[in-house]
């Protein structure tokens, strides 16, 4: 389905796909930030004793959880086009013609502005001459490794979303996504062809950390957009801090 598409409208549909990819990405990092005090963490359970009311609280930590993990695995899911998730960019990104193109797009902000430091090999003897021809070789000289580096970005993503699609982890998340939180089944599609691993907690974390490298190379390649995903998670460390910490519980019974 997605070789039958035209190259420009693979780049524009990759485009539309990786802003809602970053915008479902964002949301799970921050709910991975409220998981860190609500569920991973025992800020909260420790000041729930043996009782009623720690049932309930069972409950909204695997609510938080169970969530993560829904989410997580929805941007790892199976490509489609008329899926919002990294498989599905790398489908449409994933050749030859389309990375030369994004690489060259790369280079085509440098075209104008932004002079550097480099010099002018034959200056002409007119100032405002060789400001000029400063000027346009710095920018080339600028165009030339953007776009070096975006194909060598888009390479290294498009590998290391291949290695994650084939991972046992991504395997056993789906798995427990299908089976328990997604479904209620007694044996999933890949149960019949082996067993499969169980899942570790912590997993989820993983596989977070991994794609982060991979969402902000393709939103800079596929979109033009810069995107600092760390910072992010600063932000929303802070802010689960800023409530949770503050949060105290009374048990009545």
């Amino acid at each position: 389905m997605f070789e039958n598409l035209a190259s420009q409208e693979r780049i524009d549909l990759a485009k539309k796909r990786m802003t809602k990819v970053v915008d479902y990405f964002l949301y799970l990092v921050e709910l991975h930030a409220n998981n860190s005090y609500a569920v991973y963490s025992p800020a909260l359970s420790s000041q729930i004793p043996k009782s009623y009311a720690a049932n309930a609280f069972f409950v909204f930590q695997r609510s938080m959880y169970q969530l993560e993990i829904v989410r997580l695995c929805a941007l790892w899911d199976r490509a489609e086009l008329i899926k919002d998730n990294i498989s599905t960019v790398i489908e449409l990104i994933d050749n030859e013609t389309i990375i030369r193109i994004l690489a060259a797009n790369a280079a085509l902000p440098w075209t104008t502005g932004n002079p550097g430091h480099i010099a002018v090999v034959n200056p002409t003897g007119d100032p405002q001459l060789d400001a000029k021809i400063t000027d346009a070789e710095s920018n080339k000289q600028f165009g030339i490794q953007a776009s070096k580096r975006a194909n060598w970005e888009l390479r290294e993503a498009i590998a290391a979303a291949r290695k994650i699609l084939q991972s046992e982890q991504l395997r056993s998340l789906m798995n427990v996504r299908d089976k328990h939180i997604a479904r209620s089944l007694t044996e999933t599609r890949r149960e019949k062809h082996g067993p499969i691993t169980p899942i570790k907690i912590g997993d989820e974390t993983d596989l977070i950390e991994r794609s982060i490298p991979i969402v902000e190379r393709l939103y800079c390649w596929v979109n033009g957009t810069s995107l600092s995903i760390r910072e992010s998670q600063r932000i929303d460390q802070n802010n689960a801090e800023a409530l949770w910490k503050g949060c105290t519980f009374s048990v009545l019974r």
